[in-house]
């Protein structure tokens, strides 16, 4: 089991770990891109194998992109009506 630290940030520090998940991420990738390690991911709805800088297509993904159908629907607030006693 995992055991957090809890660690005091500010806002701006906050604000940055996005921007640093995605660069440690993209560094991972290049280099685990360059190394003799397969490396998974998709592209252009493609499922890619890549090993040695060859790329392999697994699979056709774009059967799962769906754009999801919006229900357009009308709020109407309920008029107030005044009770004369």
């Amino acid at each position: 089991m995992s055991r957090f630290t809890v660690m005091k940030t500010t806002i701006r520090e906050e604000a940055t770990i996005p921007v640093l998940a995605i660069e440690a991420f993209h560094d991972a990738f290049t280099q685990a891109s360059v190394s003799d390690a397969t490396v998974t991911y998709v592209k252009d709805q493609q499922l890619v194998q890549q090993r040695h800088g060859e790329l392999t297509f697994v699979q056709d993904l774009s059967a799962a992109y769906t754009v999801p159908k919006l229900k357009r629907s009308v709020f109407k607030r309920k008029k107030k009506q005044e009770v004369l006693a």
